[in-house]
């Protein structure tokens, strides 16, 4: 495990799914806990930034351990607002930022952005669609969030320095936003050599 730290908003409404996504069942746990554990495979600590229904977060979280909870009271300004505030509690020299409702991640992306990292930002896409996770230097990505008045985490980095990756992982652009997505995720089978 990499002393490395994880920002995965959590915040959303989930309006285009029609009910609230991150609690919904997947495997032996639930699609937000599906995207922890994708992380603990490899960051030494998370910091999950809710804001819709956060009381229930916070009670289903609080007491894992690498898991610092913060709150976003304005969540509903969108991801920029969630990654500004998930930062302020990073303390290791990169973080990646990943999604709640990005449950297929395996050990082998973070350690493919890992390899690559740069003094900047890396912006991982899977076949020219931008995907998650982002990995940055901590600095860096305050810096970017300070002084980007955009909506656009992602445009905060391709603003300053950073690398596109292609990287050959469908799982990195699989979010589970519609019911079509979750019901693509039933079916899904992690492909064989990958952790």
């Amino acid at each position: 495990m990499k002393q490395v730290d994880c920002i995965i908003p959590a915040a959303g409404l989930s309006s285009r799914m029609g009910q609230w996504k991150m609690m919904l069942p997947w495997h032996s746990g639930t699609i937000l806990d599906a995207s922890i554990k994708n992380a603990q495979q490899f960051c030494s600590h998370i910091i999950l930034v809710t804001g819709h229904r956060h009381e229930e977060l916070e009670a289903r979280y609080f007491r894992q351990p690498g898991i610092t909870l913060v709150h976003n009271p304005d969540y509903q300004q969108g991801l920029f607002s969630s990654v500004s505030v998930g930062v302020n509690k990073a303390a290791a020299d990169y973080c990646f930022i990943s999604l709640g409702d990005l449950p297929c991640l395996h050990r082998n992306v973070f350690d493919s952005l890992w390899e690559q990292r740069i003094n900047g930002a890396l912006l991982p896409q899977y076949q020219g669609t931008p995907g998650h996770p982002i990995l940055a230097k901590r600095d860096i990505l305050q810096k970017c969030l300070q002084h980007y008045s955009g909506q656009s985490v992602r445009c905060a980095l391709l603003a300053n320095k950073h690398k596109i990756i292609a990287l050959d992982y469908p799982e990195i652009i699989f979010d589970v936003d519609t019911p079509e997505d979750f019901s693509r995720l039933q079916h899904y089978q992690k492909p064989p050599n990958r952790q």
